[in-house]
């Protein structure tokens, strides 16, 4: 897969933009806070439909505009010519009370975001992903259903249902936890009427009484047992998915550090979720024991007023040497291991879509030494790769001599300002 051509309108600081690209190694360089971190977060927008810095669609708009777009147009490696294209409006451009989204593929236009999953691959580098392994837990399953839902858009679609269906067992959660907690509503005592009042509408109550199905109180579980059984089903295909798909992370980026090091550091991956599944659990055991699990836990989630287990909490384990990154790893070891999951996920998107994916790296070259710089190169070549930089000798170093088989072509533009300059090689 190669990227063509980028287009952008109002996205960020640039106003109007148009590049054409060709393959090999794209380097965009120039001084801090220049446009340039924004060139990759413009191309992998169109990867997943949402930027890698922020979850908030305004804040992609260039200042005093109200709307932007952000265009791809790239080649398959099957040879077909294809765009995306996705775009957000802010409401006094629509002369409405809301925002509105635009999604196009080959100029046709798409309204839900799954149509659009999977169909141009990039992968992403860049210094927020150090939260994959410093940080919680939710960068870590993010990584995990962002690749996955690039190979299958049916895990996409269950992450979609399973979490509306998380905020609707939720909100029943806080309704049974007030009215638990609320004081009974109050009753007409029963004392004796006045005398001389007729007793025939007391008769007709007891009668009325008397006549209806008095029927057990429903438990807590029984309550919440239809959404339950949903969620459960939803949470199956998508553990089932992260366990089996997991093993292949885990054999990619244990080879990729082992490479980048020269086999000096060990990585290990392992899932932590609730007990008792594994990846040869198949997807019904995994329904029969989450069910089981959220029944079991329907009182303890009452109390909290939140679902206290599910994919939505679980964590990814990362090791390094047979010890927790998280609390062990230094900065350039953390660097380093996020640097091999990447890779893992680019060679893992290759084998199971027929597509190299692009690759985008954000200011990683000037923090690797040279001889991880000149594996780096190594292991991603074949693949079209854009990179940002503040001082291009320093990313190349040893590297810019004619012949070097480590290096595909090079291309370097200059960004200042919200222009980017491509420069003649």
């Amino acid at each position: 897969m190669r990227l063509t051509s980028l287009r952008l309108t109002n996205f960020r600081n640039y106003r109007k933009l148009e590049l054409s690209f060709n393959d090999g190694i794209h380097v965009f360089y120039g001084d801090n806070a220049q446009g340039k971190t924004n060139l990759l977060e413009a191309i992998f927008l169109c990867t997943c439909a949402r930027s890698h810095r922020t979850g908030r669609d305004e804040e992609l708009i260039l200042h005093d505009e109200n709307f932007y777009k952000s265009e791809v147009g790239f080649l398959t490696d099957r040879g077909l010519e294809e765009k995306l294209s996705f775009g957000y409006i802010l409401p006094d451009a629509l002369n409405t009370s809301r925002s509105q989204r635009k999604m196009s593929y080959n100029d046709i236009e798409v309204n839900n975001v799954s149509e659009m999953i999977g169909l141009f691959h990039a992968v992403i580098f860049a210094p927020e992903d150090l939260q994959i392994v410093k940080g919680g837990p939710g960068g870590r399953r993010r990584f995990l259903d962002l690749l996955i839902s690039q190979i299958s858009r049916p895990y996409f679609r269950a992450l979609q249902r399973y979490t509306n269906l998380l905020t609707q067992r939720n909100s029943l959660l806080k309704i049974i936890r007030e009215r638990k907690t609320s004081k009974p509503s109050s009753f007409k005592a029963a004392a004796s009427e006045p005398e001389g009042q007729d007793l025939s509408s007391e008769v007709k109550d007891i009668n009325t009484e008397s006549d209806a199905v008095q029927l057990p109180p429903m438990t807590i579980q029984d309550e919440l047992a239809v959404w339950d059984q949903a969620l459960a089903k939803e949470a199956a295909h998508i553990l089932k998915k992260r366990l089996d798909y997991l093993d292949k992370i885990s054999e990619y980026a244990a080879m990729s550090l082992a490479y980048l090091t020269d086999s000096n550091e060990l990585l290990e991956l392992k899932y932590k979720g609730i007990g008792g599944i594994s990846h040869q659990t198949s997807e019904d055991e995994i329904y029969d024991t989450f069910y089981s699990r959220l029944q079991r836990s329907a009182e303890d989630d009452v109390f909290r007023g939140s679902t206290s287990i599910g994919p939505h909490r679980d964590d990814l384990e990362i090791s390094l040497n047979g010890f927790p990154a998280r609390t062990y790893a230094s900065q350039g070891q953390q660097r380093s291991l996020v640097l091999s999951l990447k890779i893992s996920e680019l060679l893992l998107l290759k084998e199971l879509t027929g597509e190299r994916p692009v690759l985008l790296l954000d200011d990683v070259m000037s923090e690797l030494d040279s001889n991880r710089r000149e594996r780096l190169l190594e292991i991603v070549k074949g693949h079209q790769v854009f990179m940002t930089g503040t001082d291009k000798e320093h990313m190349f170093e040893n590297k810019l001599s004619e012949g070097s088989e480590a290096v595909q072509s090079l291309n370097f533009y200059y960004v200042k300002a919200g222009t980017v300059t491509p420069e003649q090689t």
